[in-house]
């Protein structure tokens, strides 16, 4: 199985000319010479599909009376090019909001400032509960995005849709492979209170066990969460590391930092591997190369529980094509997970079988 994860795409007015005239023409270069050697079977984004809310966006194409949001913009420009080429249906499109996905224009500081002060671990169910079907003052900022999450996957099979968590299952080589797409951005916003103790980022863990459950129903074999923040991000950061580290959770994708990174999170009770993508265009003629655009792709053995390969890619503005990261995996861009004997990530541990756990890394270590 192979999937390609894209995140913080932050399309917007300022890089709409370059994605159009070079970046996607490259981009979809890119993915037609992989899709033909090995299918790409998923694409899923984490989060900052557009900048800033997409009001950029929604003024340049105010004129066109078929967009609707930056959404709108965003499907026709990004996606459905993609899928045209490579011949990938709208159900195998799977994202998830991030930071820039929120419409400040629907916070109300008095609202804001009421939640930042009240909002905890011991009631934000209470709030997600509320939200799930529904929009009202705390999630209002994220309905154009789950709007239009909810419309794209209207028809699509074995996809079940939540303003907190929506979850989809997809089957390959007879496995099926669950994903949990996880709305970790409903609370975000530029508004801070000068009481920094009031501005933790709470998005409530009971939409990661919700969602479980309807993937147990699916019987899924393989499970792989989706977010936007990196774990530290959040105040509920144990919670959410003891729930990924279970045996029912095989590895989580990210992003919100525009830079590639891997962690192998490791206790007695469990572990599980994390990978953060590049920004997969924000400013495609960035200068400093951790931060220049790229994607990855992931190949999963699904009866070896193992991820074999991630390749790696780099968008070259100079030379109008992606290139082999080699800054984050020398090996022309290929992480085979060389530092432990190059046999790729183990996403699952055998039936009957204990993690080995040593002392000294009871703590997250880079693979």
């Amino acid at each position: 199985m192979r999937i390609a994860h894209f995140s913080d795409i932050h399309l917007s007015n300022d890089n709409f000319d370059v994605f159009v005239d070079t970046y996607r023409s490259a981009l979809i270069k890119d993915l037609e010479e992989y899709n033909r050697a090995h299918p790409i079977d998923i694409f899923v984004i984490t989060g900052d599909l557009v900048d800033k809310g997409g009001q950029s966006l929604v003024k340049r194409f105010k004129k066109d009376k078929t967009i609707k949001s930056p959404y709108d913009v965003f499907e026709k420009e990004f996606i459905t090019p993609i899928s045209n080429k490579l011949g990938i249906s709208n159900d195998r499109f799977l994202f998830v909001p991030g930071n820039h996905d929120i419409d400040e224009s629907q916070i109300r500081w008095i609202h804001e400032k009421d939640m930042k002060i009240n909002l905890s671990e011991s009631n934000i169910k209470d709030y997600l509960n509320k939200n799930s079907q529904k929009f009202n003052y705390t999630n209002r900022r994220i309905q154009q995005f789950k709007e239009f999450e909810k419309r794209f996957h209207f028809d699509s099979p074995n996809y079940d849709f939540s303003n907190n968590q929506s979850t989809y299952s997809y089957t390959s080589d007879s496995k099926k492979v669950g994903f949990l797409l996880v709305n970790d951005s409903w609370r975000c916003s530029t508004c801070e209170l000068l009481n920094k103790e009031h501005n933790h980022h709470y998005f409530g863990v009971s939409q990661l066990e919700n969602g479980l459950k309807n993937l147990e129903i699916k019987e899924t074999e393989i499970n792989i969460c989706l977010f936007h923040h990196s774990i530290d991000d959040f105040k509920e950061s144990q919670e959410l590391l003891s729930f990924l580290k279970r045996d029912e959770i095989n590895f989580f994708l990210y992003g919100h930092y525009h830079e590639n990174f891997s962690g192998h999170y490791l206790d007695p009770g469990g572990s599980c591997y994390g990978f953060r993508g590049r920004s997969a265009l924000n400013k495609p003629e960035e200068e400093h190369i951790r931060f220049q655009p790229g994607y990855h792709l992931l190949d999963l053995n699904l009866v070896s529980k193992r991820v074999t390969q991630i390749h790696y890619r780099r968008y070259s503005c100079s030379n109008r094509l992606f290139v082999p990261d080699t800054e984050w995996a020398p090996q022309n861009g290929i992480d085979r997970n060389e530092a432990h004997g190059g046999s790729g990530y183990k996403i699952g541990r055998p039936n009957n079988t204990k993690n080995v756990f040593d002392i000294d890394e009871n703590k997250l270590y880079l693979e």
